[in-house]
């Protein structure tokens, strides 16, 4: 526990998942709407991971699920 009585956990996720799962602030949901609003729902997996520093997680991403403009 926190010092304020929070319960404090480690889900133990990696770069990748922290990337979707952990994009709860109020400034990730507008950089959300702001990458999805560019590159579409197709493209954005690689364009979020991109976003987030992660351009090697993108590489490794099937070809079929990145977008010409993203490759």
């Amino acid at each position: 526990q926190s010092r304020s009585g929070e319960r404090l956990f480690d889900l133990g996720l990696g770069p990748i998942a922290r990337a979707f799962c952990a994009a709860s602030s109020k400034t990730d949901q507008a950089d959300i709407a702001q990458v999805l609003a560019a590159h579409g729902p197709d493209g954005f997996a690689a364009a979020w991971l991109r976003h987030r520093r992660l351009a090697w997680a993108a590489d490794l991403l099937p070809s079929s699920l990145v977008p010409e403009s993203l490759r």
